[in-house]
């Protein structure tokens, strides 16, 4: 990909100074500077030395700036004394000590009375304080944060084969490939910048891009070659079926296999049952399509798997997102440039709040059953570790059927917007309006806050300084551009300054959390990182400025960062070493240490069998199609920033349902029709695309959209996949019906064209041919 400078001023003339950071509005981490004037944000520019992005921004990286100077940012803390009493202004004296006050009450019930549902959005210093706050002072398992709704699988998947997590392979491996596999990875919508890369690399390398998806969405109208349109639910059938065809076509490295992995002859076991003409019914393909797929994956040697949410959301998610892994792992395709998996995350710090310890695992990816690990965690700590008690932690869904029977009754959010991303929208408010929730978030108007007694006004990207690693390890510095608004604070000084309030202390009668700014808490987690994957002991601020980017492990091995991991072969499966001992992928039922001990692979790489499962809440008569949920390029999950951009809201108003015209044709529906969409948990009301985007029987809404009749997540579930928790949602059963006639307006026309490749949007534009630039001076 060229270096190219985007930018968006709203100014003219130059600004007073320029300020070094990265985009957090997706999990690519493009590196751009901060314009400032008058102590104010008034734009962004690409970094063209970056090397995430070499200067390129997609959408929400040039206009997501505005949502700083909102209107709706928070200036003052708020309480509510009783549910049903308004929320109040206060000091943050009274605001902090009404915290400690139900804090305590709720602790006096026991340790996990309290959960805390935290971001993929803060830094990495936020999230190793809050971890070390959680785990090592409260001592509790209640502790997750957003990332369980897009990334928890990329964690388990990982884990499954490798021992640990860690993305494998790298952007630079993505640049060298001959084959670009997309596995339920919306890569045009979710990771623009990225799209560029891939259709520079496909171009320069004379590639080919394969894309799974349900969906025909704007990746498979603008990039794909091959197309597999495979019916929802479908997904390990289809990777036992590409499995099956490289073994019984020879296509397989059984030299690294008997090297480096164990367990081929289950899996072959297994993958016998799935022979092509079964996969292509049960996926609903042509044949040829799922034997093309499989000879371009068993001919092509320099071969990058991306995975994301279509793979992810399912209550197959973890054994379908490992047999990606098992794909390069057979066919010796990782380890080496342009060849290795990229399980992908979701949101701009999903890997810090995996790596910290702030959500389903411990800090620097350690196993909380191995006492080895855990002493050593505790060492670093300085906390006794008799009576640590290291417990697995509980996913947010977990933690909010434990609210609904009254065994949670205190609840942190932190960064998110639950109310809207959660699924079962409407039973997810039930439980959080029974519940003491403190919220704590930029903008006053986030849906969350209308069942919060406590509200927090923080400080956002650009008015504090830390850390975020982005999808494929690399790790970006933000620095603080200006002060956030009225009295709002970092959650990094909100988090230490409660934990003090608190009391909480190491073994020595110290304060546990000791350091007082973001550097410091940096350079604790370099030495609790040190020996671990994510081995940060060499990085530093400095090091960071100077790259632009720097790709953990880096330590003395590695000074400068890695590009790709398991070069030498050598994977994190030692009984001691690894970050799980394993877990069945169909009923969650953990692996004993003993068991593990049993069959220690010591070093090789596990290629675990699946089978494939039909999907949980099938069609009815009454409710005869299912709904898929996704995103839209234009809006980054509950568009509590992305909506307050005049430009990018004025892409995508409001949400939609895309519906096949032959379902529209047989239900009398026309583009820009108003429709009703019901479920056994709700209704929801918009408007119709008819466009064959989506497969007869099925229809897709984008989620981002609020609460209410106009939320696609009010028709979600609570099933989830069994390994990793991460909420089944893309596929519910409703019934759509007209409401009324409709002209369709000018968004939703274009919106149409886009994705029946009619049309190709500026954005869009610009990655096929580098010449439209979207850079449209704009106010808020």
């Amino acid at each position: 990909m060229q270096p190219r400078i985007d930018s968006n001023l709203g100014i003219q003339g130059e600004p007073d100074t320029w300020v070094h950071s990265a985009c957090i509005l997706c999990s690519n981490g493009c590196g751009l500077d901060i314009a400032v004037k008058d102590g104010r944000i008034v734009g962004v520019r690409g970094s063209a030395g970056h090397p995430v992005n070499f200067g390129h921004l997609g959408p929400k990286g040039e206009h997501g700036w505005v949502a700083n100077n909102s209107r709706r940012r928070g200036m003052v803390p708020m309480i509510r004394k009783t549910k049903d009493a308004p929320l109040k202004p206060v000091s943050w004296d009274e605001a902090l000590d009404f915290f400690v006050e139900h804090f305590r009450k709720a602790w006096s019930q026991g340790h996990q009375n309290l959960a805390c549902y935290n971001s993929g959005q803060l830094t990495l210093e936020e999230l190793y304080t809050l971890g070390k706050f959680w785990r090592g002072g409260l001592r509790s398992a209640n502790i997750d944060g957003n990332t369980r709704l897009c990334t928890a699988t990329s964690a388990t998947g990982l884990m499954a084969n490798f021992g640990v997590d860690g993305p494998v392979a790298s952007y630079a491996d993505v640049d060298r490939a001959d084959l670009l596999c997309l596995y339920g990875h919306n890569v045009a919508e979710v990771q623009t910048v990225l799209w560029e890369r891939m259709l520079a690399a496909r171009k320069k390398n004379g590639g080919r891009i394969m894309v799974v998806d349900p969906r025909k969405t704007p990746t498979v109208q603008q990039g794909a070659d091959l197309h597999l349109q495979i019916r929802v639910g479908t997904n390990v059938a289809l990777m036992n079926g590409i499995i099956h065809l490289l073994v019984q076509n020879d296509w397989v490295d059984r030299h690294f296999i008997a090297q480096h992995t164990v367990g081929f002859d289950q899996l072959e076991s297994v993958v016998r049952d799935y022979p092509p003409e079964r996969v292509a019914e049960l996926c609903d393909i042509p044949r040829e399509h799922l034997e093309t797929a499989a000879k371009w994956i068993g001919t092509t040697p320099r071969m990058v798997s991306t995975v994301l949410q279509g793979f992810y959301q399912s209550v197959e998610a973890t054994a379908s997102s490992s047999l990606v892994n098992t794909v390069h792992l057979l066919t010796g395709a990782i380890g080496r440039p342009g060849a290795g998996p990229l399980l992908m995350a979701g949101q701009p710090s999903a890997m810090c709040n995996r790596e910290a310890g702030a959500g389903g695992s411990y800090p620097a990816y350690r196993n909380p059953h191995s006492e080895v690990q855990m002493r050593d965690l505790c060492a670093h700590w300085n906390i006794d570790y008799a009576s640590f008690r290291p417990e697995v932690p509980r996913d947010i869904l977990s933690m909010m059927e434990g609210a609904e029977r009254g065994e949670i009754e205190f609840f942190w959010v932190i960064g998110t917007n639950p109310l809207v991303s959660l699924p079962d929208q409407n039973r997810t408010e039930r439980i959080l309006r029974r519940t003491f929730v403190v919220v704590q978030d930029p903008f006053v108007d986030a849906e969350t806050i209308a069942c919060a007694d406590i509200y927090f006004p923080v400080a956002m990207w650009g008015e504090k300084q830390g850390c975020v690693t982005n999808a494929d390890r690399s790790v970006n510095l933000l620095l603080k551009a200006v002060d956030p608004p009225g009295e709002a604070r970092s959650d990094f000084d909100i988090i230490a300054q409660i934990a003090n309030r608190l009391g909480f202390k190491d073994k020595d009668g110290q304060p546990l959390i000791a350091f007082t700014d973001p550097r410091d808490a940096f350079e604790e987690w370099r030495r609790v990182s040190k020996g671990r994957p994510c081995d940060y002991s060499g990085m530093t601020y400095e090091l960071i400025l100077e790259m632009g980017a720097v790709r953990w492990p880096c330590n003395e091995q590695y000074p400068r960062g890695c590009e790709r991991l398991y070069e030498d072969l050598k994977f994190w499966t030692g009984i001691d070493e690894c970050e799980t001992h394993g877990v069945d992928f169909l009923n969650g039922t953990p692996t004993t240490r003993n068991a593990y001990a049993h069959a220690d692979p010591a070093g090789k790489a596990f290629l675990r069998p699946a089978q494939w499962r039909r999907p949980p809440n099938p069609v009815s008569e009454a409710y005869p199609f299912l709904l898929i949920t996704g995103r839209v390029v234009y809006h980054f999950h509950t568009r509590t920033k992305t909506a307050r951009s005049k430009v990018l809201n004025a892409h995508a108003p409001q949400p939609y349902v895309e519906i096949n015209p032959q379902d529209a044709d047989r239900l009398a529906i026309a583009l820009g029709d108003l429709v009703e969409l019901t479920s056994p948990n709700g209704r929801w009301e918009g408007v119709a695309m008819v466009v064959d985007t989506v497969r007869p029987g099925e229809v897709f809404v984008p989620f981002h959209y609020g609460h209410g009749a106009q939320s696609a997540n009010q028709h979600t579930w609570y099933a989830r996949d069994a390994v990793s928790q991460q909420p089944h949602l893309k596929s519910s059963p409703v019934a759509i019906k007209r409401l009324s006639f409709g002209q369709p307006e000018s968004w939703l026309l274009e919106r149409m064209r886009e994705l029946d490749g009619t049309s190709i949007e500026p954005f869009a534009a610009r990655m096929l041919d580098g010449t439209v630039n979207m850079s449209v001076p704009m106010s808020s």
